[in-house]
């Protein structure tokens, strides 16, 4: 999964090749070839979301000096452009952060987590934990365990998380209830006031973008991985509830910065973005500097 899907992020765009950090099979090559002939630009829905990610952890680390960043389903590093870890440490140097955040990239698979422990760095605040984000009792029981050793372990009761959740959801094999049911068990591990970020593949309100959005999911059935979900503005509602929305809330991943690309293809609505925070009853956050 996470080979076809790093070839549907970075390795095909309308059918041409774009240089990947990685050799991804020739099936999945195949499949991302496949995808972009059913639905045009459909690299671009992959993309915008790592650019959405980008986006909201320079602002956490900016404005919420965020000690750990947890990556669930982390996929594989690249080669073509800084993995979160090497950006976050970019960000951290622009804004003259006091201190470095940890990032912990969790993979159910393990032949990925054995690619991903290639960019393990424990003295530099960089791990790799071999565990099910669609599990998240046994997660966060792995990361919260007082006799891990790496890469922990997290406190509940000090530690300001941000959980990053970016498509994964969207390919767990169960009904939208059942997933928001599964970041909403997450949500309730996270310390107060942590952060969460998820993407998920979206239908669009507008009933012509709704069924190109749905020839999308046929398409990751029909040559793809044989699943893949796409979920209603409401159903992300739920997924989120009972946390405070980063203004401005739940949107196309392209759309949550303005400085995203004027004219997006139409499948730049089929992937929604939100940063969420959980409450703590104290100071309100700030608005990302952008929207003041």
């Amino acid at each position: 999964m996470a080979y076809l899907y790093d070839a549907f992020r970075e390795g095909f765009s309308d059918g041409r090749r774009i240089p990947s950090g990685k050799d991804a099979h020739l099936n999945e090559h195949d499949a991302a070839r496949a995808l972009a002939r059913r639905v045009p630009h459909a690299g671009f829905v992959f993309r915008s979301e790592r650019e959405f990610l980008d986006r909201a952890v320079n602002y956490l680390i900016k404005y919420h000096h965020i000690d750990t960043i947890v990556v669930a389903g982390a996929g594989l590093p690249s080669l073509t452009r800084d993995d979160l870890h090497s950006y976050v440490r970019r960000c951290e140097n622009n804004h003259n952060a006091s201190h470095r955040a940890n990032v912990i990239y969790v993979e159910r698979d393990p032949l990925t987590c054995a690619v991903l422990r290639t960019v393990a760095d424990h003295r530099g605040g960089v791990y790799v934990l071999h565990a099910d984000p669609w599990n998240p009792t046994a997660m966060w029981d792995t990361l919260y365990s007082p006799n891990l050793e790496t890469p922990g372990p997290l406190s509940p009761h000090h530690d300001r998380v941000a959980l990053i959740l970016a498509g994964v959801m969207s390919f767990h094999g169960g009904s939208r209830a059942e997933v928001a049911h599964v970041v909403q068990q997450h949500i309730a591990r996270l310390p107060a006031e942590s952060f969460v970020a998820l993407t998920h593949l979206l239908v669009p309100e507008h009933p012509e973008m709704a069924a190109q959005a749905l020839e999308l999911e046929t398409a990751l059935h029909d040559v793809g991985p044989g699943t893949g979900s796409l979920a209603t503005h409401i159903e992300i509602e739920a997924m989120v509830a009972g946390t405070a929305l980063v203004h401005p809330g739940i949107v196309p991943a392209f759309d949550w910065y303005p400085d995203g690309p004027p004219k997006p293809p139409v499948c730049g609505y089929f992937n929604a973005a939100v940063l969420a925070q959980k409450p703590s009853g104290h100071a309100e956050k700030p608005e990302p500097p952008w929207r003041l």
